[in-house]
């Protein structure tokens, strides 16, 4: 593989990602992400030979920035497991905020592709995993009884500030969701100790 080569497909994979996430994975056709990335239709199809194989590269790029971006920015806030568990509301209300916020991608796509075996959805679902992986280590840190218990709260949390800055068009969700995990947090560290 060469570099132009690789260059190609990165930017087929940036092009798509923004496109699928500013209009809809529905809404977005080949052609357009082709017209958009600047590469011909034979390169396109030479590392995608189908939508949904896109679609799952995409998801999967965008899942992996996702994540990295997240646990950085976590680590980067607060000195103890307790503060960074809390941060994530900031980091969460940081995104929520961002002119281009258009929804959680990854609840996007779910919501688009009905298709419950599209291999978008296991994408999906190893991210919710990975950011559970996250938070039960912060919480197994910060003195939480049952961790792996914590850990699924959290994504009830996460999932509905989401779903409320995507449909009010406010950050304030995660000021909701971190009010509540403090809450939780001190809940659970008090029943070990």
């Amino acid at each position: 593989m060469t570099t132009e080569s690789s260059s190609a497909r990165q930017q087929i994979l940036e092009t798509a990602s923004e496109l699928f996430y500013q209009k809809g994975i529905q809404y977005v056709g080949i052609n357009e992400v082709i017209a958009a990335s600047g590469v011909a239709k034979r390169t396109l199809y030479r590392w995608f030979p189908s939508k949904d194989l896109l679609i799952e590269a995409v998801m999967q790029y965008r899942a992996a920035q996702w994540i990295s971006w997240f646990e950085t920015a976590v680590s980067e806030r607060g000195n103890t497991p307790k503060e960074r568990l809390l941060s994530t509301f900031d980091v969460l209300r940081d995104w929520y905020a961002s002119p281009n916020f258009r929804g959680c991608p990854f609840i996007n796509a779910v919501l688009e592709i009905a298709d419950a075996s599209h291999k978008a959805h296991q994408v999906s679902i190893n991210l919710r995993e990975s950011i559970r992986q996250i938070i039960m280590q912060l919480a197994a840190e910060a003195g939480v009884k049952n961790p792996d218990f914590f850990s699924r709260q959290y994504l009830l949390l996460i999932g509905g500030a989401s779903l409320m800055a995507t449909i009010e068009q406010s950050p304030e969700g995660a000021t909701f969701a971190q009010t509540a995990l403090s809450v939780l947090i001190d809940a659970n560290i008090g029943a070990s100790g």
